[in-house]
């Protein structure tokens, strides 16, 4: 952190002073966004929203699961409850009777200037894992009121330039949030089809804005500048399998399948969704095929229900891991898992598995592909989540990406070293992104892969 930037809450920084503007009164603003955020038209998750701020017993389970909480020594503020009550004590302050009437007695206190900008730092200490929310005897949801949090700081505008200024809007105004053009798009689709034929010593045409087409892979963006490999394996696969497939530009519309509105903003996740599914139906697609990204599967198979009606999305969603275990069982792809004969262990993203429940889809895929398949301990439901969730893979500013290493990344580095593997497996973006820096931090011997680069890799031609 340099000297220039003021210290709200600890020593690393995600809000710069543009964004946070620690000197300007917000309190007002804020409760008015909160008094808003109680009422039941919050459409996401207005009832586990509620019900968290009421029903914690601060019996501290949450804090034995918490990776954050565990790997920074267990420091009091990035305990699950301690950061849900500093949201806590302000709706039982201002927004039950007992706190309007007698403060002392619920333990409320008064909101000032400085608890709102150490809150708004707080809540992006947190990656909504969610592991906590597994792990409550009460199914208090303490990555609820993070994300509710965000979004009433969102709405009195306090969010991270990555996922606002950087990620939302951008990705309206461009199609995809690295803002890649559509000339430049089709550059780097010639690229890998060249990338393609010299490695693998064949050619596969990559078809671009089909009209008609069965199936639209929608990849996150991000892919084609820093995992190019994962989009080239996607790209060989769907040409295995022998499907009618394409991608499509930033000239139909969105070609980006991220919505980071899922990490701060209904309003910006509405947005973003809205115009997404516009471009599926302008194309003609039957499925939408989502590409290796853990939050824009949570976002188009499950928030977008509590938004859309599905006969205003007339197609189907897939994950393309659901798309590659089900032609793996139907023959369509044949693997010879000897070409990878690394130890190899996976990842459980937080979104696809706690969230979306795909745990065993990557496992079979996995042990299809891959001579040595080994597990991660814990995994599945309890997998640690990595650290780059919420949109932290993203950030760095004020010295975070050391926090992302010395706690998420540490706890996993530790992880990692205990498998043996040589390769980890990851079907998320984010994810990838947290594992490159994991790596080269903690010199981890070992590499990241996407799932579908492993499965090219052991394509039988």
């Amino acid at each position: 952190m340099t000297a220039a930037v003021k210290k709200v809450f600890d020593d690393y920084r995600v809000l710069s002073d543009e964004a946070l503007q620690p000197e300007k009164p917000r309190v007002k603003e804020f409760l008015a966004a909160m008094k808003k955020s109680l009422q039941r038209d919050n459409w996401t998750f207005w009832l586990p929203y509620v019900l968290s701020l009421e029903a914690c017993m601060k019996c501290g389970t949450c804090g034995e699961v918490c990776p954050v909480y565990q790997a920074s020594g267990r420091k009091e503020i990035y305990h699950p409850v301690y950061r849900a009550d500093m949201l806590r004590k302000i709706y039982k302050r201002y927004f039950t009777w007992p706190g309007r009437l007698f403060p002392a007695l619920v333990g409320a206190e008064d909101l000032t200037e400085e608890k709102l900008n150490a809150l708004a730092e707080n809540v992006y200490r947190c990656t909504v894992c969610r592991r906590c929310a597994v792990a409550c005897p009460m199914a208090v949801d303490n990555g609820v009121i993070v994300r509710e949090a965000r979004k009433i700081l969102d709405a009195i505008g306090i969010a991270p330039e990555e996922l606002k200024e950087n990620g939302t809007a951008k990705q309206l105004q461009a199609g995809n949030a690295p803002g890649i053009n559509t000339a430049a798009f089709l550059d780097m689709v010639t690229f890998l089809e060249e990338e393609i034929r010299e490695a693998r010593g064949y050619e596969v045409k990559i078809p671009v804005d089909k009209e008609g087409a069965e199936y639209l892979l929608m990849h996150n963006a991000g892919d084609y500048l820093a995992f190019a490999e994962t989009v080239m394996g996607a790209a060989e696969i769907m040409h295995a399998a022998g499907i009618d497939w394409t991608l499509n530009s930033p000239q139909t519309g969105i070609n980006d399948a991220v919505n980071y509105g899922v990490f701060y903003s209904d309003a910006e996740f509405a947005r973003i969704i809205k115009a997404q599914v516009e471009t599926v139906k302008r194309l003609g697609a039957r499925v939408l095929v989502v590409g290796e990204c853990g939050h824009a599967f949570e976002a188009f198979k499950y928030l977008i229900l509590r938004l859309i009606p599905e006969k205003e999305r007339p197609f189907e969603i897939k994950s393309i891991l659901e798309l590659i275990d089900q032609w793996i069982k139907e023959g369509r792809l044949k693997l010879d898992p000897q070409k990878n004969p690394e130890p190899v262990t996976f990842h459980d993203s937080c979104k696809l598995g706690r969230l979306g429940g795909m745990y065993e889809e990557p496992r079979r895929i996995l042990k299809a592909a891959c001579a040595d398949f080994r597990e991660m301990s814990p995994n599945r439901e309890m997998n640690l989540c990595c650290g780059g969730g919420s949109g932290f893979a993203i950030m760095e500013k004020g010295n975070f990406l050391e926090f992302r290493m010395e706690t998420y990344g540490k706890l996993k580095a530790e992880q990692l070293k205990a498998t043996g593997a040589s390769i980890v497996a990851c079907a998320c973006s984010n994810c990838k992104a947290q594992f490159r820096e994991i790596i080269r931090y903690h010199r981890l011997p070992m590499r990241y892969a996407g799932v579908s680069e492993l499965v090219a890799n052991a394509l039988v031609r």
